[in-house]
């Protein structure tokens, strides 16, 4: 760690002349194929990683051991409904007549809220199920979902063990045809998510290790317009991303972001650099770009990347141009430096390392949003904090930390 404010500066300085000279745009293509047929995961590192078929699932769960999301595949069609006469006390009397619900979504904001937890109402109650204790989630929701296939389906998540094992259920909205599936979640270790299609009754492992790659590029439901789109989603969980609009830029010059500004959420890129006209067909945003922060094990590596073309549905080719900016920040450091968390996952204590001069608050929230401990210290600088969290219950948290309008945040595990 640099503390000399002199040596920082120069540091800083250099970056900025040594950046200029190292890193040139490239050109970049990614396709996705006739009708969008396809997801694409890509490394800004090594480019495209892994292309396959997008329409081959229904719903995704979640692999990590402490998080409990369930995706639906809303960009190829699936529907999915609470059923909102009953629980799954109601499993073998669901009835749809008159069926008015609302539509339930993936959120565009984190892969760890999925459809099947958009009623959840803060822990205990995670949507889908209630947690009871020692790792233990109870299913206590009944669904109703349609199909890529057009099936209509009713499905109940039984419940996720401590162990990261799942048991869901699923049959016709008559009863017949009923299919169990056991999941052991522990058997992949490596993607985020492992996948199943209720239509053929297999379990897809389409994606690849959640370490290799940064974009997604494939159709999905965004529910702010509402209807499916095709754009860019990112990964979470080691990438950061800024956009940055004005009038009259210079795509291919514009150099400039705020290290306060940069967010995990997924859908930063998303679809709106790109527009449809139905007398000329798609056009470009030119006034817009996007820098991602890729975390390595020492330092960030900084990107540019901006949008040159897109074919449409013909073969589902999107162009944009690439520039590695720096391998370490040579912007002036955030008001608040979030350096590490540690140990994580965590039993009882956690110990947040940071570098600040002034008031500084830190804030414990759960998946929902909900903000658990909050509290105000003022740091003289380079400082490790212990934060006291015995009396939560297990499961996926964030840690906040926030000076004047600047923030960071960073997600932990508690054991």
């Amino acid at each position: 760690l640099i503390r000399n404010p002199m040596k920082k500066a120069l540091l800083f300085i250099g970056m900025i002349l040594m950046a200029a000279g190292l890193f040139a745009q490239e050109e970049k293509e990614v396709v996705t194929g006739a009708g969008y047929a396809n997801d694409v995961y890509y490394s800004l590192e090594t480019g495209t990683v892994t292309t396959v078929q997008r329409d081959n699932w229904d719903i995704g769960i979640i692999t990590q051991i402490y998080s409990v999301s369930i995706l639906t595949n809303g960009g190829s069609g699936v529907e999915l409904y609470t059923y909102t006469n009953g629980d799954t006390a109601n499993w073998a009397d669901l009835d749809t007549t008159g069926m008015m619900w609302k539509p339930l979504y993936n959120s565009l904001e984190t892969w760890d809220e999925g459809a099947f937890s958009a009623n959840a109402t803060g822990h205990p109650d995670y949507g889908w199920g209630i947690y009871g204790g020692m790792g233990l989630i109870t299913g206590d929701s009944l669904y109703v979902l349609k199909t890529i296939a057009g099936a209509w389906k009713k499905v109940a998540i039984v419940e996720k063990l401590a162990t990261n094992q799942w048991e869901f259920k699923y049959a016709n909205l008559d009863g017949t045809e009923e299919m169990t599936v056991n999941l052991n979640a522990k058997d992949y270790p490596d993607p985020s998510f492992v996948y199943y299609s209720l239509d053929s009754m297999k379990l897809q492992e389409r994606e690849p290790a959640t370490a290799e790659w940064d974009l997604l590029f494939t159709k999905y439901w965004d529910n702010s317009i509402p209807y499916s789109v095709t754009g860019v989603l990112a990964n979470e969980d080691h990438i950061e991303l800024q956009e940055v609009r004005e009038a009259g830029m210079d795509q291919s010059t514009h150099n400039s972001f705020e290290e306060a500004d940069f967010t995990s959420e997924i859908s930063v890129i998303g679809s709106d650099w790109k527009d449809f006209d139905f007398s000329t067909g798609w056009i470009l945003t030119d006034t817009v770009v996007y820098y991602l922060k890729a975390y390595g094990e020492t330092d960030s590596t900084y990107y540019k990347i901006y949008f040159t073309g897109f074919t449409g549905m013909s073969e589902g080719k999107y162009t944009f141009m690439q520039e590695q900016i720096e391998s370490v920040s040579n912007r002036a450091p955030a008001a608040v430096q979030l350096l590490e968390v540690y140990p994580n996952p965590a039993s009882d204590q956690l110990n947040v390392v940071l570098d600040h001069e002034g008031e500084i608050r830190i804030s414990v929230i759960d998946i929902t949003g909900r903000m658990l401990q909050s509290n105000s210290y003022v740091s003289g600088g380079f400082h490790t904090h212990t934060l006291n969290i015995s009396d939560l219950d297990p499961g996926l948290f964030f840690i906040r930390l926030e000076a004047g309008s600047e923030s960071q945040v960073v997600r932990f595990i508690k054991e």
